[in-house]
Formats: C-alpha cells, sequence, structure tokens
C-alpha cells in the first residue's frame, strides 16, 4: 500500500485505530500479510491484484463444540475486498475498528474457522 498511495492520507485513515485502541493495539507482518490484532481479535491484510487490499477477521479463538478443540472463525466483509483508495481504505478501518469491537454477522460473512 505504501508504495501507490499518499503517505499522509495513509496515516490519516489508520488513525482510528490507534484512537479507539491506543497501546493494546498490535501491528505484526509475516511475508506479504500485514495483521492488526486487538484483544484477540485479528485483522489480516493482503494484496488482493494490483489495485485490491483483501482483509480476512478472525476472531478470538473458541472451543468447537463438536471437535473439542479451538477454532477460530475467520470472516470477510467483501470477497472483492477493497479498492486501493483513500474512501477505501477509510472504509476498511472502520471495519476493524467495528470487528475489534465485536460486530459480526450481517455486517461480515463468516468463511472458514481454523
Amino acid at each position: 500500500m505504501a508504495h501507490t498511495a499518499p503517505t499522509l492520507w495513509l496515516a490519516e485513515a489508520f488513525a482510528p485505530l490507534g484512537t479507539t485502541f491506543g497501546e493494546r493495539l498490535r501491528f505484526s507482518r509475516d511475508g506479504t500479510a500485514a495483521r492488526w490484532s486487538y484483544d484477540g481479535h485479528a485483522a489480516v491484510v493482503e494484496l488482493g491484484g494490483a489495485d485490491r487490499i483483501v482483509a480476512r477477521f478472525v476472531a478470538p479463538p473458541a472451543i468447537d463444540a463438536i471437535s473439542g478443540q479451538p477454532s477460530a472463525p475467520v470472516y470477510l466483509r467483501d470477497e472483492r475486498g477493497y479498492a486501493m483508495t483513500r474512501a477505501d481504505c477509510e472504509r476498511m478501518v472502520a471495519d476493524m475498528v467495528a470487528f475489534f469491537s465485536g460486530t459480526r454477522e450481517p455486517r461480515f460473512t463468516f468463511v472458514d474457522a481454523r
């Protein structure tokens, strides 16, 4: 993202994460994936082509009723992801804030468990 978008508006777009979650918000990278996490919730963000960002939202693990093993539900907001525009980056951050705050369905669609 940093190579294709102006640094100033990226900083402004991501500011609500720091403002809302403060020092408990964590950021890490693993290869091409960026991960923001807060209180067991995570948003894993990767490029989805030359002009798209795909974000998977991972809830804290819970014990699966059938297997008895921990399982973390994975959600998407939109299969197409977010365009690399200021408006879509702001929308992605708003989705991250909502997800970290406990919002799930119908805003997000369950797609997997890991």
